[in-house]
């Protein structure tokens, strides 16, 4: 019989976190429910701007137009911000938390972009700023910005 064991490692803030480089890495967002629009050096201030305004409440962002690969995903009421990163196909799960709710079960008031997943206390954080450089990080870079803290989940499976 296996049992699933899961994992949780914590990531924190880098003494000096990496600075946003030129060029593009992941080329294609989309807004749910909506299609794959190209990222380019030309729209990425607008994207940002959007994001930063409010005007945008989610994005995903991805390496390729198939949903197939490692994405980040932001989902926020203006207040909060879920910022999340799948890696293989969703097997690792990477997102922000608070150490305040951490094992918490509360609720948010965030409208998650998919109508009906539940975003949890536990996975947000209300720095807005940080958010915002992380996402404009991994748009340059595909990678995650080392200047916010991450809670890194993956499950294991284990013969018993």
């Amino acid at each position: 019989m296996s049992k699933c064991i899961e994992h949780r490692e914590f990531i924190p803030v880098a003494e000096v976190p990496a600075e946003i480089p030129d060029g593009i890495a992941a080329k294609y967002y989309v807004r749910w429910p909506g299609s794959f629009h190209e990222i380019t050096q030309d729209n990425v201030k607008r994207i940002m701007k959007n994001l930063r305004s409010g005007n945008w409440m989610d994005i995903y962002l991805y390496h390729e137009e198939d949903e197939e690969g490692d994405y980040l995903d932001l989902e926020t009421d203006g207040t909060l911000y879920d910022l999340s990163y799948g890696e293989d196909m969703g097997q690792i799960w990477w997102s922000t938390y608070d150490p305040d709710y951490l094992g918490s079960d509360e609720e948010t008031d965030i409208d998650a972009s998919d109508g009906q997943s539940i975003i949890y206390r536990e996975t947000t954080t209300a720095d807005k700023e940080a958010v915002m450089t992380a996402i404009e990080y991994f748009i340059h870079t595909g990678k995650l910005w080392d200047g916010i803290p991450w809670m890194k989940n993956w499950d294991e499976w284990v013969e018993e």
